[in-house]
């Protein structure tokens, strides 16, 4: 008989293990670290008025977590070197492709204008929101 039921934290490991397991046996990673985190913050007077968060996750791809600057900050290419610098140091680590996603209400043409292109959208009606995908080739 077949369960299906509600896991918990110590589930979530197994599953994660299995997977890996998997991955392994079909197409083992040449990279070294499974997740490896790059994290840049940007300070005035001791103050974090920006920062980023980018992995490279199994195989080199590249992927933009986060990108924050602070309101009062904004339009001020802030958060273009921020990404800039992310993405050299995904670069630098091997990954020849970002990518990333955004709502609508965020900052799609943000990235547009740094260079990421569209490669898919959703649109969650019952939120009224449009959350798309971009991409960025690093070479």
């Amino acid at each position: 008989m077949i369960n299906y039921e509600i896991g918990n934290d110590f589930d979530a490991v197994f599953i994660e293990s299995e997977l890996e397991l998997f991955n392994n046996h079909s197409k083992r990673s040449p990279q070294d670290e499974e997740y490896k985190k790059f994290i840049i913050v940007v300070k005035k007077n001791q103050q974090i008025i920006g920062g980023g968060i980018a992995y490279s996750s199994l195989y080199y791809i590249g992927y933009i977590d986060t990108l924050w600057v602070d309101e009062k900050f904004r339009n001020q290419s802030i958060g273009t070197k921020i990404l800039s610098l992310l993405e050299s140091k995904l670069r630098e680590y091997g990954c020849e492709l970002c990518h990333l996603d955004t709502f609508n209400f965020q900052a799609p043409v943000f990235y547009k204008k740094n260079g990421y292109e569209i490669f898919g959208e959703l649109h969650h009606k019952k939120q009224n929101i449009t959350e798309y995908f971009l991409k960025k080739d690093l070479c």
